[in-house]
């Protein structure tokens, strides 16, 4: 690797994890928790939640389904459109995919709250099932996410949306990507739900808790530090997993790829939990709950989309590439070190697109 890739990557690395990811966990934190104060404020036991629950995930899935189908749609019709068009639209889709993505996850979440609950073995059980399908159907590295996981806002990004089985318009029927993109979010990317909250709850109750570094920062600074080790582990042996032959025996290559899809899965679980409690403390902390939220919420999307990587906000699910790659942070060695490029430039011929594999 050349000095000026090592520096571009180096560079890519640090705006992940110091400007892009904390500002997608913070997007989703004001989120989040605005959605559920608003469902469940009247709902102080968990086993009362689970109708609310259920209309949120219903919700979400639903309009998660029909914002990528509706990605697929406009794609033909925006491709040679002019770029002020494209990156309105492209702002709104995104923007509403990333909405209905959190609406989704906390109606997922609350379900798990009400069954099978909190006691270890259900938080192990779900954890082990979920992770387990989506190793045997070739998905775990959907569980992947900032900060060794980002998207940015370029047209085929935005309009080519992720499923399980890369299903497009162009290329194959309609029928089958509608129920590609249902069985993507109704299945693959609901075991990826179960695989999160599993561990995070874990970690909350049972793992890290108990051995927290500070009273102050409950659940934080634990979480951060290992993630921030996780990371660097993931990125000193990503490339000898990537370059792995059949030689070395299928077997090993399998373990060796799982092995490290589950560190990564760890890294942003732990980045996620610790930057998220973190921003609970030092995020206008004196600032009442609905202004705090509202402003989160705000500058999460305003600063991804002004960085050129509000995607990164929005949650998918698809099937593992043969040839793993567990580190797509590139900004910088995308971008260069001049500054954002047009997104929607050399657009306005029609091209043929294959579908891109960018998280793990």
């Amino acid at each position: 690797m050349s000095l000026r890739s090592t520096i571009q990557s180096t560079l890519d690395l640090g705006f992940s994890l110091l400007c892009l990811g904390p500002l997608t966990v913070l997007f989703w934190r004001g989120t989040f928790n605005a959605i559920t104060d608003i469902a469940f404020r009247d709902l102080p036991t968990f086993s009362s939640r689970w109708y609310p629950a259920l209309i949120l995930y219903l919700i979400g899935t639903t309009m998660k389904i029909l914002v990528d189908l509706t990605k697929h749609s406009l794609r033909s019709i925006l491709i040679n459109k002019g770029p002020c068009l494209q990156s309105f639209s492209s702002m709104i889709l995104v923007y509403l995919d990333a909405f209905f993505g959190v609406v989704m996850w906390v109606g997922g979440f609350n379900l798990l709250y009400v069954f099978p609950g909190l006691h270890w073995y259900g938080l192990t059980g779900v954890l082990l099932v979920a992770s387990s399908i989506l190793m045997v159907i070739k998905a775990f590295n959907s569980t992947g996410s900032v900060p060794l996981g980002i998207s940015t806002d370029e047209f085929e990004n935005v309009y080519n949306p992720h499923n399980y089985f890369g299903t497009k318009f162009e290329n194959s029927c309609s029928y089958k990507v509608i129920l590609d993109t249902i069985f993507s979010y109704t299945v693959v990317h609901t075991l990826v739900i179960c695989c999160w909250w599993g561990m995070w709850e874990l970690e909350n109750r049972y793992i890290l808790f108990p051995c927290e570094i500070t009273v102050k920062d409950i659940q934080a600074w634990d979480s951060v530090i290992i993630s921030y080790f996780l990371v660097f582990v993931v990125v000193a042996i990503n490339n000898s997993v990537k370059e792995m032959r059949e030689e070395d025996g299928q077997f090993s290559k399998t373990a060796a790829a799982t092995f490290t899809a589950f560190l990564a899965f760890l890294a942003a679980l732990n980045f996620w939990r610790g930057i998220w409690s973190l921003m609970d403390f030092y995020f206008f902390p004196s600032m009442s709950l609905w202004n705090n939220l509202l402003l989160s919420h705000v500058v999460g999307f305003l600063g991804t989309y002004v960085a050129g990587s509000s995607l990164t906000l929005t949650q998918s699910s698809e099937k593992d590439s043969n040839t793993p790659d567990f580190l797509s942070f590139q900004y910088w060695s995308k971008y260069g070190a001049c500054g954002k490029k047009n997104h929607y430039e050399d657009l306005d011929q029609h091209s043929e697109t294959t579908p891109l594999v960018n998280e793990v």
